[in-house]
């Protein structure tokens, strides 16, 4: 799938030009995995089937209905919302 918009800065840093400031530094392997497999998945389907467990792939509820989480640490979750193989708002965010 085809990344087209991050709203958090550290994020944005790492997917650009692969720099850790403005993320914990306990997160970044996760992240790293988990964007790389957002990028190589072909559609929500493949991205959801490959991904561990522990990921917890799941889409929000409410007036969040269109976003998707996928867990990284304790409360800290990648959001985005995904349409038609496109990643729109990608974002690190403690959402609890």
């Amino acid at each position: 799938m085809i990344i087209r918009s991050v709203r958090h800065r550290g994020l944005k840093r790492l997917i650009e030009d692969n720099q850790i400031k403005g993320i914990r530094s306990d997160l970044v392997n996760r992240i790293r995995n988990i964007i790389t497999a957002l990028i190589l998945a072909d559609d929500m389907a493949a991205f959801r089937n490959s991904a561990p467990p522990g990921w917890r792939v799941h889409q929000l509820s409410g007036d969040r209905q269109d976003t998707w989480s996928v867990s990284t640490s304790g409360n800290w979750r990648i959001t985005f919302i995904e349409k038609d193989g496109h990643i729109d708002l990608l974002d690190l965010e403690d959402y609890h």
